[in-house]
């Protein structure tokens, strides 16, 4: 197992930063999770964590320009909390491991010299045993950190060390997936928005409102709908209620707002099992 020593606490406020901490806190930013944390995405990676080590505690963090923000947890007491913020300190140190891609590993804190003069390891109040795992995107920035801790000397062994580096890339691939949905989902609004003004003269946020209502076949107020009756989108019909015509569906099929079906796969028997068996082989 490769063990690495931590970095020295530098002697300024902060922790070392990365070479290209512009443009990793850029790629934080772009996830949306630091204003708007959902532990539901990464509550199962922390736990896998903490079950195939053994570590009392696993915690990951999403880092932008200043501080780590807490995302999940596993273990942890109840003063935890999701999008709790924290300086990134030349104390703080998850920091370090946003330095390289390869994990950051300490057996026992008491007996590491370059940190001897850690408040927390003075004052007795430090967990002995650390493993922190970078989490990097697809652009090989180090987004984040998937930590381990455990109150006694603990060590974690190289097949333990090879599954939570697979379980940080999954959460790297999560995060990736996550910029990708928002970037599309602007793309698809911007579009819709686009044409639905080139359809409809003085177009407004109501109207659009309104064509998802349709689509949807939710409740709509009729007295919001004046401009697409007017241009024939939708209609009244015999029970006073508003249905979209042909061409208010054709309006909405060109916005690229018509659900698309949904792909179904049928596994049976012996298939099913194997599906099954490598579903559970990729969490081993």
């Amino acid at each position: 197992m490769a063990l690495k020593t931590i970095p020295k606490p530098s002697e300024t406020s902060m922790a070392t930063m990365p070479h290209n901490e512009e443009r990793r806190a850029q790629a934080v930013v772009k996830t949306g999770l630091i204003d708007a944390p959902n532990s539901d995405l990464f509550q199962i990676y922390c736990d896998l964590a903490r079950d195939l080590t053994g570590f009392e505690q696993a915690k990951f963090s999403l880092f932008d320009g200043e501080s780590q923000c807490s995302m999940a947890g596993s273990g942890v007491d109840d003063n935890y909390e999701v999008g709790a913020l924290t300086d990134r300190s030349k104390w703080n140190v998850c920091s370090y491991v946003l330095l390289d891609t390869e994990p950051l590993i300490v057996e026992d804190f008491y007996k590491d010299p370059d940190w001897a003069e850690h408040p927390y390891i003075k004052s007795g109040d430090a967990p002995h045993s650390y493993a922190g795992f970078p989490v990097v995107n697809k652009d090989n920035y180090v987004l984040g950190t998937l930590c381990l801790f455990n109150t006694d000397p603990k060590r974690i062994s190289e097949s333990q060390e090879d599954l939570i580096k697979r379980i940080a890339r999954n959460i790297a691939h999560l995060l990736d997936l996550q910029v990708e949905q928002r970037n599309l989902t602007a793309e698809k609004i911007i579009k819709a928005a686009d044409i639905l003004s080139s359809e409809i003269s003085e177009a407004s946020l109501v109207d659009f409102k309104n064509l998802l209502l349709l689509a949807a076949e939710l409740p709509i107020n009729p007295e919001e709908t004046e401009h697409l009756q007017r241009d024939g989108f939708c209609e009244l019909d015999g029970a006073r209620k508003i249905t979209l015509t042909s061409k208010g569906r054709q309006l909405i099929q060109s916005m690229g707002l018509t659900p698309k079906p949904m792909k179904r796969i049928k596994v049976t028997g012996n298939d099913a099992a194997e599906l099954i068996d490598k579903i559970f082989e990729e969490l081993q």
